[in-house]
């Protein structure tokens, strides 16, 4: 096994940690986001009535601030310490602190503009989901010739059955994505942070999944502000979110550094 693929991999199962983590999160706050279809199913005294109601994203939101206070903050500070660590540098207990709490802020920043947008679009594609399911599930219930409470008990119970099997799938892809995007961001922010000058250096995932485009830039270098040409795009860090979804949805590419 050659030196990057084993690199690769120790990054990796740290990641899988931060996965493992966040899966059960993201899955109760995709629950708690249709919690109101629920209760207007519940008061409904027709289904035929039953429309999806404004849906917040304060569920998602909070799952979000919890990954990347985790995952975010834990990369910039190891890759911090790591970039001052080769270059030989003693690392002061007073400069750590407040070097946390610039990353803190930078998170909040990055979460109110970069993932506000993606959070946004999750409660939308949420919305899409559930008024797909209405259209779908109310004209075979009123078919079958039920109507009352009865109509409302299978009409909560089978969207329940169905958003169970869309929010697995929507939760593995959320998850996948973001852990990644938010390694990769925090750490490079913490390299950052040292004001060294660094090149970073594009790792692509020795997954059987990973994009030709992104195999092809394995070893790719450019200087620590520039950006990568990712099959034609501009990126950052892998899961840049300022990069197309199939550029970077479900990426578990990584990044490496060396100082000039």
């Amino acid at each position: 096994m050659g030196y990057r693929r084993r690199t690769w991999l120790a990054i990796d199962r740290q990641k899988a940690g931060y996965r493992k983590t966040m899966r059960p999160v993201f899955m109760k706050a995709l629950e708690d986001q249709i919690a109101p279809l629920y209760a207007v199913i519940n008061q409904a005294t027709n289904i035929t009535h039953v429309e999806v109601p404004q849906l917040s994203d304060e569920a998602i939101r909070t799952a979000y601030k919890r990954l990347y206070f985790s995952t975010a903050a834990d990369f910039a500070r190891q890759d911090r310490r790591a970039s001052k660590s080769r270059a030989g540098i003693e690392i002061l207990k007073n400069e750590e602190q407040m070097m946390d709490d610039i990353i803190a802020r930078k998170i909040e920043e990055y979460l109110a503009t970069e993932i506000g947008t993606t959070i946004t679009a999750i409660g939308d594609t949420s919305e899409v989901l559930l008024k797909r399911l209405l259209d779908d599930l109310i004209p075979e219930i009123i078919d079958q010739g039920i109507g009352g409470g009865a109509a409302q008990t299978m009409l909560r119970d089978q969207i329940k059955s169905q958003w169970h099997k869309a929010r697995y799938f929507r939760t593995e892809r959320i998850v996948r994505t973001e852990v990644n995007r938010a390694a990769n961001w925090g750490s490079l922010e913490g390299v950052k942070s040292t004001e060294f000058p660094h090149d970073k250096v594009w790792m692509s995932s020795f997954a059987a999944t990973s994009r030709a485009g992104h195999m092809a830039a394995d070893n790719q270098k450019v200087d620590i502000n520039e950006m990568f040409d990712i099959d034609g795009e501009d990126l950052q860090y892998p899961g840049d979110p300022g990069g197309s979804a199939s550029n970077t949805i479900n990426c578990l590419c990584s990044l490496t550094y060396e100082i000039k």
